[in-house]
């Protein structure tokens, strides 16, 4: 064994020794986007108002023209065809209105081992989004594809790391030490190309006069509220922000048994605390996963595959034709 090294804690263990509220109080509170969501289908709304605008008209046309020519039948069977017409695109459109959200945030606990005794704990916390969306719309649908049929999943895992240190005066009180999270670095909401290797450590007075953890693009990656106020586009154009706290029923503990399920080894997460204390300064510290953007990287191997390489996908209409293709060659991946 080396000199120092994380390991797990039983969080019931945990409890007993230092309670509940040390968790739920450095639980970190998030800002995010109403405005998350999936791509609206824009052409069923067009189509809507197209098919009840023609319904309309027609009907004004057959009043006026009642004396002269009107057959009962033709007029209820256009008015039948109509209306289901415009009540699937409803339903489309309804179905297509998804928000995402924070559902609730799952927590592991860490706590160092060297020979000279402990000193620090981190507390890995795991804000689950109900989905994500990627900026590209074709994309999007084969990304899907590839967490239905290879993860069994849609929900989004991402992770906050604190650390927490005993406190000189009182051992049983453990005080933050600092951040660490992906890094949105500011850049536009719907970013397509994102860098999930921008993980950055932050002291703990950073979250100081409600300066929160800020949704900072489509991938969930996270920036801080003050970020927010300096970019006026993306704090307009994302409003209205909601603030999410949490509590012991939105607060869980991630378990090894709990992983098995969610299929944790084919997700790019590393569980293990990034930082190691021992080694000296934070802020000197990096990380690099080397498995980060495996997940776009399925995606973008299947387009290439499947879709001419010098054909741009953009729009569902761009990979309707293909889509049966795509969700073999993921269901073949997982196999």
């Amino acid at each position: 064994m080396s000199v120092s090294e994380w390991n797990k804690v039983d969080f019931q263990q945990f409890i007993n020794d230092y309670g509940n509220k040390v968790i739920i109080k450095n639980a970190p509170v998030i800002l995010y986007s109403k405005k998350d969501k999936e791509h609206e289908a824009y052409n069923s709304l067009i189509a809507f108002f197209f098919i009840a605008g023609a319904l309309l008209i027609y009907i004004a046309i057959s009043y006026f023209l009642a004396t002269i020519f009107f057959s009962l039948i033709l007029f209820v069977i256009i008015i039948i065809i109509a209306v289901i017409a415009d009540v699937l695109l409803i339903i489309n459109i309804i179905k297509s209105n998804v928000f995402i959200k924070p559902l609730e945030c799952w927590v592991e606990i860490y706590k160092e081992i060297r020979k000279e005794g402990s000193n620090y704990y981190c507390f890995i916390y795991y804000p689950i989004f109900t989905g994500k969306c990627h900026p590209n719309e074709a994309k999007n649908v084969i990304f899907k594809m590839f967490q239905e049929q290879v993860i069994k999943s849609k929900i989004d895992i991402t992770q906050i790391e604190i650390y927490m240190k005993k406190s000189l005066q009182d051992q049983n009180i453990l005080e933050k030490v600092g951040y660490f999270f992906q890094y949105a670095e500011g850049r536009p909401f719907r970013d397509e190309n994102i860098n999930r290797n921008t993980w950055s450590y932050f002291p703990p007075d950073k979250s100081d006069n409600e300066n929160y953890l800020t949704v900072g693009n489509w991938d969930h990656q996270y920036e801080w509220r003050y970020d927010l106020d300096f970019d006026f586009d993306k704090l307009h154009e994302y409003a209205p922000w909601v603030i999410q706290r949490w509590n012991d029923v939105n607060l869980k503990p991630l378990t090894e048994e709990y992983k098995d399920i969610i299929n944790w080894n084919l997700r790019n997460i590393e569980s293990t605390p990034k930082l190691k204390p021992w080694k000296g300064n934070f802020e000197s510290q990096s990380y690099e996963n080397p498995k980060a953007n495996r997940d776009i990287e399925i995606v973008n191997e299947a387009v290439t595959k499947i879709i001419r390489y010098d054909k741009e996908i953009e729009k569902i209409k761009d990979i309707k034709e293909e889509l049966p293709i795509f969700k073999s060659y993921f269901r073949d991946l997982s196999s």
